[in-house]
This record gives structure tokens, C-alpha cells and sequence, in this order.
């Protein structure tokens, strides 16, 4: 009977743990590409990310550049809602192009087995009612 429980509660956490399919890490590192493209003027790079073809035509025709942006410099703050399976992520970091500072939110979906950057869902976010409707997956460079 204790073996059968253990069991149990093994497959709960199993498929709990599945129910995902990302962990915070992977979710970050996929901001940060988003974050490095845009920062780069790397609109090849953009494409690779964006949930609805030509949803995003931003340096489109310009001259790709270093921003110099690095995991590391950005403060990711990461929430899940599990009823519409979306990601949402707010960025935090100094613009490496700029003096000001930069407050970037980032919804995800997925397509086709791979989390995508849903750039119109992105623009709608305030960040006050996600916090105060979801808990946080994870904060990530919080200091």
C-alpha cells in the first residue's frame, strides 16, 4: 500500500511537472533571443521568433549592429497561465543602445510544439493585473 501512494504521488508530480513543457530557464533564454534581436536590429533573427508571420517588421531593410546585450543584464520575471497556456514576461534592463531604462513585456504561445513571441498579445499586457492574477513561476537576475 506505501509503495502504491509513493507511486502515486510520483505520477501527480510527473505529470504536473509535464504539464508545461518549459522550465523558467528555457522561457528566459527565449526572452533574451527576443530581446538580443530587437536590440541587435536583426530582423532575420526577429522572424524566428514571432508566433504570426509579418506580425513584426521592426529594422526590416537596416543594418544589424552589436548591441552588446547579454542574459545577464536583463531581469526576467516570469508567469504562466495554465487555462490558455501563455507565458508572460516582463524584462527589465538598461537599453545597451540608449541611457534609458527599458520595461519590455513578452507573451508566448505556442505553435507547433515551440513557444513563440505573440507580438500583438504583447502590446496589451499591464503588468499590475498579470502579478495580481497569476503567482510567479520564477524571477530570474532578481536582485
Amino acid at each position: 500500500m506505501k509503495k502504491l501512494f509513493i507511486s502515486f504521488i510520483g505520477l501527480i508530480a510527473l505529470l504536473t511537472g509535464c504539464n508545461q513543457g518549459a522550465s523558467s530557464e528555457d522561457i528566459a533564454n527565449l526572452a533574451y533571443e527576443w530581446e538580443k534581436a530587437n536590440f541587435d536590429r536583426d530582423y532575420e533573427q526577429q522572424q524566428k521568433y514571432i508566433y504570426e508571420e509579418g506580425s513584426y517588421e521592426a529594422y526590416k531593410g537596416d543594418e544589424k549592429i552589436d548591441s552588446g546585450l547579454k542574459y545577464g543584464d536583463i531581469r526576467y520575471e516570469i508567469y504562466f497561465d495554465e487555462r490558455i497556456e501563455r507565458y508572460y514576461i516582463f524584462t527589465d534592463f538598461k537599453n545597451p543602445n540608449g541611457e534609458n531604462s527599458v520595461e519590455d513585456n513578452i507573451v508566448l504561445r505556442k505553435k507547433d510544439e515551440e513557444w513563440k513571441v505573440d507580438t500583438s498579445e504583447s502590446l496589451d499586457i499591464v503588468r499590475k493585473d498579470i502579478s495580481e492574477k497569476f503567482a510567479r513561476e520564477a524571477c530570474i537576475n532578481c536582485k
